[in-house]
């Protein structure tokens, strides 16, 4: 596992135990914590604004044509 895969996965055990211990919401703590360590790394590269999307891997690559 890399460093950026470990940093999520702490992450996601530290918001399980914050939100005391539920079950079943695995992905949802994933999320969250991929999103706050790609947060943590944009401010740290010093980038501007980030796409809250872009945050949980959701964001559009390109350009949306109309139908």
């Amino acid at each position: 596992m890399d460093d950026h895969d470990e940093r999520v996965r702490k992450r996601a055990h530290e918001i399980w135990e914050e939100e005391g211990r539920p079950e079943g919401r695995e992905y949802s703590h994933w999320l969250r914590a991929r999103a706050d360590i790609r947060a943590e790394d944009g401010e740290r590269a010093g980038r501007g604004e980030t796409n809250p999307l872009d945050l949980l891997g959701l964001g559009i690559v390109g350009r949306i044509q109309p139908a």
